[in-house]
């Protein structure tokens, strides 16, 4: 009579899922064409996305400390953090002959502010950086981008740079455009203004790095593709939502540049981090390198 065997099936060992940190700006062209990735529509598999918003001057440092894996930051800021991270070719942000704005309740002419420190709503943004590239010295003043519209009709600055949503409302509140900072660089270069990048850990590897690439690719997609869907979601991040701006705003800044960075915004890029780095106000970027999905430049 032979032994009684008993037979242990083979359990495959659960394969582990990565986690990867990811953090947008708190305003709707970026809650848009994250979309998908937030809802979890889009994924990528054995990766967990973790989704944050948090305000831009925030991102910006936090990536600068390595703590997130893909972000939404000023493109300013990049040149601060070339070494760590790659820019994705989808997700950005540009201004096509608009983008930050130079505002006041009372000033006159855009060298008075010169007379005295102007807010900017981080010292990290593009705002701040085209600021200091188009007047060399002035004195700045960082402050919460939502609050620098309020300190201008208070009178407690004289100037400030304005972002996000606060570009649609700054005459409703009886401010004057100084300087749309958009237009003059779009003056002085003829290029577009890439205010804002999608970047990625460049530790993360090639393989992960695209994937990611396509999935924020994918995610611009399906909100393209389901507009109603992606619209409702962003306008939970609007601060203009009530005056019907947020729309407005998302059509601004999440467009066909964000599907994929086009050779004319790329030269953009170039222009940007060479003009600051010869100001000093920024290291050098030699080398830009442009993560795109698989099969796409």
């Amino acid at each position: 009579m032979k032994p009684e065997t008993t037979s242990h099936s083979a359990v495959a060992p659960a394969l582990a899922v990565q986690p990867l940190r990811a953090c947008h700006t708190p305003d709707p062209d970026d809650a848009f064409a994250w979309w998908a990735i937030a809802t979890g529509r889009v994924a990528i598999e054995g990766c967990a996305f973790g989704v944050s918003a948090r305000p831009i001057q925030q991102i910006n440092e936090a990536c600068l400390r390595g703590e997130i894996d893909i972000a939404a930051i000023s493109s300013a800021a990049y040149p601060l953090m070339a070494e760590d991270y790659a820019i994705l070719a989808s997700g950005a942000s540009v201004g096509r002959g608009y983008g930050p704005a130079l505002a006041t309740r009372d000033l006159a002419h855009p060298r008075d502010i010169l007379g005295g420190a102007v807010a900017v709503p981080g010292d990290l943004t593009t705002g701040a950086l085209l600021l200091r590239l188009f007047f060399p010295g002035v004195q700045t003043v960082s402050m919460p981008f939502d609050a620098i519209a309020p300190a201008l009709v208070r009178g407690q600055i004289a100037a400030g740079v304005l972002i996000h949503e606060e570009l649609l409302n700054w005459e409703a509140k009886g401010l004057r455009r100084l300087l749309c900072l958009g237009q003059e660089w779009q003056r002085q270069t003829g290029l577009p203004l890439p205010v804002g990048l999608n970047v990625v850990r460049r530790d993360l590897g090639d393989s992960r790095m695209r994937a990611i690439a396509r999935a924020v690719h994918q995610s611009m997609l399906e909100a393209d593709g389901h507009p109603d869907l992606a619209t409702a979601h962003a306008m939970g991040y609007s601060i203009q939502a009530r005056e019907g701006l947020g729309e407005e705003f998302i059509r601004m800044f999440a467009n066909e540049d964000t599907l994929c960075l086009d050779s004319a915004c790329r030269r953009a890029l170039r222009v940007l981090f060479d003009w600051a780095h010869t100001a000093g106000l920024t290291p050098p970027v030699p080398h830009l390198e442009f993560i795109s999905a698989p099969g796409r430049a």
